[in-house]
């Protein structure tokens, strides 16, 4: 079961974490962060991104393990650490 989307700009996200905002905004394409698609707004370059994604990439940050390839291998992950808390 995938959590719902939480939309958050990589500005707010690096706040939200108490990350510098150079840190954050190499998530994306270092780790294929989540994007989220969201409407186009005239002369709005407003990016938003998955909250749960990037929290789960955060988290492996601070345990010092390698973040999982892909959007899906971090989902598999959360599921399993479901699984072994229930």
């Amino acid at each position: 079961m995938r959590e719902y989307a939480q939309p958050i700009t990589l500005k707010a996200a690096a706040e939200h974490f108490g990350r510098s905002w150079t840190s954050v905004r190499d998530w994306p394409a270092r780790y294929n962060a989540r994007r989220l698609t969201t409407p186009q707004v005239l002369g709005s370059r407003r990016v938003y991104y998955d909250l749960v994604d990037l929290s789960t990439i955060d988290a492996h940050l601070h345990m010092g393990k390698r973040v999982p390839k892909t959007p899906e291998l971090r989902d598999e992950y959360r599921e399993r650490l479901r699984a072994t808390a229930a």
